[in-house]
């Protein structure tokens, strides 16, 4: 009921929670460029792309299957958070919002296309590129 008198006054539903990842990742992506050299940023891009890789793997790449890998991102996020580490955390950020954007299909493309667009930029100079050709969902 909560869900849906949220949804209502226009904050819920898959429509607000694309525009929040949208915002979310924005967001991440400016204070990485802020915080980070190249190296670093080659380091995040490859971690956001392993998890991701990992988490199409285990979920048979339809998205359908992808809650259980949201959940353990979220645990690696945290875990990372607890040691200080930015580039992991970075990356696993990235990793679950570029997962629950396609969960949430189409209508979060924004979302997916920004951490598609990071990590294609950074992963240039890693040793073994795992970008995807056209891969996307």
């Amino acid at each position: 009921m909560f869900k849906a008198l949220m949804t209502a006054i226009g904050l819920g539903g898959p429509e607000y929670e694309a525009k929040t990842l949208a915002r979310d990742v924005r967001s991440l992506i400016d204070m990485l460029y802020g915080q980070h050299g190249a190296e670093s940023m080659q380091k995040i891009a490859a971690e956001a792309r392993k998890q991701i890789d990992e988490v199409h793997r285990r979920g048979l790449n339809d998205p359908q299957f992808y809650g259980r890998g949201v959940v353990e991102l979220t645990e690696l996020n945290r875990a990372a958070r607890a040691r200080r580490d930015n580039i992991a955390w970075s990356g696993v950020t990235l990793a679950i919002i570029y997962i629950k954007s396609e969960i949430l299909g189409d209508v979060a493309l924004p979302a997916r296309n920004a951490v598609d667009g990071f990590i294609d930029k950074w992963s240039h100079a890693l040793p073994d590129s795992t970008a995807s050709d056209g891969e996307s969902s």
